[in-house]
């Protein structure tokens, strides 16, 4: 009989909403604030989409980690709280939920 720990790393994290597999963990804590300062200065506290610069701003996933994004700052943008909610809305829709 197996043992749980040998089963374990075959687990995968599923997306019970629409039935498909996470890309990756979110980052949280301590951890994703380190991320947003570092995003915030390499894109100069600007939105990436609409040029808005300012602190009203949200550390966006390029590729969303459902798609299997990853958590790396290549798949990262600064994007203002206006450009977020319409690139999440647009997401959204792309994936059947609105």
């Amino acid at each position: 009989m197996a043992k749980l720990s040998t089963i374990q790393p075959r687990i995968k994290t599923v997306d019970l909403r629409h039935g498909v597999g996470a890309g990756t963990e979110r980052i949280r804590g301590g951890k994703l604030t380190k991320i947003r300062e570092r995003i915030l200065l390499r894109d100069l506290y600007t939105c990436q989409r609409c040029g808005r610069v300012g602190t009203d701003l949200v550390v966006d996933h390029i590729i969303p980690l459902h798609l299997s994004g990853r958590e790396v700052d290549e798949n990262r943008q600064l994007l203002c709280a206006a450009c977020h909610a319409e690139k999440s809305e647009r997401e959204e829709r792309e994936r059947g939920g609105l």
